[in-house]
């Protein structure tokens, strides 16, 4: 997915919820977030959003822009509408969310959750490809290690859970540096 696709999304969006305010969650919200994102962190094609204001809204927009919709056919990628209390996140993740307005969104504003965020979500589910995610992430030094594991220490989850993703953490930290090291020794 590009930017420019998220544009085209929120500004979608906005005119079927008529709504000016959508919280971009997932892996997506990193193109609001980040000018020159990896490549690998591109690959999905969908945009998750939540219609802030109008939340009764979201059925509308999943009809128009989901999965099997023409839009879909037609842009090659698809909206879905999930609620904040369908995953994970740390306390305190409405405060540190991220605007993302352009010309393009058509006065539609773009609450991208804050990356640390995003990954601390992401490892609470443990996927395969959000751990690529994640690890790519802390490969671009988009993401601190120290902050994630801040963030994650504040999941809502159980302590034996919370335990396990701060060890995944210190893992893809681990492996991270390994490689910098190994790329450093080959040069």
């Amino acid at each position: 997915m590009k930017k420019s696709q998220l544009e085209l999304a929120l500004s979608a969006a906005g005119q079927i919820a008529r709504d000016s305010e959508f919280i971009v969650f997932g892996s997506q919200s990193i193109l609001g977030t980040v000018s020159k994102p990896p490549k690998g962190c591109l690959v999905s094609l969908e945009v998750d959003l939540y219609p802030r204001n109008h939340p009764q809204a979201w059925s509308l927009v999943v009809n128009e822009l989901g999965r099997r919709s023409m839009f879909s056919k037609k842009q090659g990628f698809f909206v879905d509408c999930v609620a904040p209390d369908v995953a994970s996140f740390p306390e305190g993740w409405t405060d540190r969310l991220v605007p993302f307005r352009t010309q393009r969104t058509r006065g539609v504003t773009g609450w991208c959750v804050e990356l640390h965020d995003v990954c601390a979500s992401k490892l609470a589910v443990m996927r395969e490809k959000d751990v690529v995610f994640v690890r790519s992430l802390l490969a671009a030094d988009l993401i601190k290690p120290v902050v994630l594991k801040n963030r994650v220490a504040s999941l809502p989850v159980k302590p034996s859970h919370r335990k396990e993703i701060l060890e995944l953490v210190g893992q893809l930290v681990r492996e991270v540096r390994a490689n910098r090291k190994s790329k450093e020794k080959g040069k």
